[in-house]
């Protein structure tokens, strides 16, 4: 049981880098729409390594996509953590993961978006 709890910090942990990689992301996309442009912009890949600093180019549109759930996250093809996530979708440069148990929750809670979806198309 303790290396159960043990495991759920852990996973809360890794959660929540990701999470902190979101919210950078939600500042580049904030001034991507100031910019007034449906253009690729370069996010940082929101894998649960903290040294990770990757760039995938996505267009508005494509971010809106995956930020559509709130337990859903863009990785670099292969940074996919398969203790914490599945990938749900693959796409030309990224892949699509999604959180369940412990690190789905902190997900879910650390949500920044009201339910309000933008769409670009």
């Amino acid at each position: 049981m303790d290396e159960e709890l043990g495991s759920e910090t852990r996973e809360e942990r890794l959660a929540k880098n990701e999470v902190l990689f979101r919210s950078v992301n939600e500042a580049i996309e904030q001034q991507a729409i100031r910019f007034g442009g449906v253009d690729e912009y370069e996010f940082i890949c929101e894998c649960a390594s903290h040294t990770c600093v990757e760039r995938i180019p996505l267009t508005l549109s494509q971010y809106e996509h995956v930020r559509a759930d709130g337990t859903r996250f863009f990785v670099v093809p292969g940074h996919a953590n398969v203790a914490l996530e599945v990938v749900v979708e693959r796409a030309a440069g990224y892949d699509v993961v999604q959180k369940d148990g412990p690190a789905g929750i902190v997900a879910e809670l650390t949500d920044p978006r009201d339910g309000d979806d933008i769409v670009y198309d």
